[in-house]
């Protein structure tokens, strides 16, 4: 009987909430979600009152099942996800929204460009796919 203990059957697939075809992975890094204040903690992680209260003051709270990763769907290009991993060990993927960038880990906010890049340089490469028209002289 070979092959009865591959994991092959528990690959997940995601699918674009736009088109609904497969959503490829781009191997980027996992990008954890993190709560700071008690209500947060026990809205999001689903445990007690008094445990998410013990747990928001000691700090930050890393939340190792929910995380923002990149995907790519062949029609829509590339997006960020929000993937969770439920109690059952099942994952769910939405699209990332700007709370979440917000609670995320080693991430800049997407909607602001990035402070170290010339104005100069941010306006050339969003003008990378038009190209100019050039005449020859006849």
């Amino acid at each position: 009987m070979p092959g009865k203990r591959s994991n092959r059957k528990d690959i997940n697939h995601f699918c674009c909430p736009y088109c609904d075809r497969r959503l490829w992975r781009l191997g980027s890094p996992k990008h954890f979600v993190f709560y700071l204040e008690a209500q947060e903690i026990q809205k999001n992680v689903h445990i007690p009152r008094k445990n998410a209260s013990i747990l928001a003051s000691k700090g930050a709270y890393v939340d190792l099942n929910c995380w923002i990763e990149d995907f790519f769907c062949g029609e829509h290009g590339k997006f960020w996800m929000k993937v969770t991993r439920d109690k059952s060990g099942k994952l769910l993927a939405a699209i990332a929204s700007t709370d979440d960038w917000q609670h995320s880990t080693k991430t800049i906010n997407p909607e602001i460009p990035n402070p170290s890049v010339s104005e100069f340089s941010y306006r050339i490469s969003r003008q990378a796919g038009i190209k100019e028209k050039t005449y020859l002289p006849q």
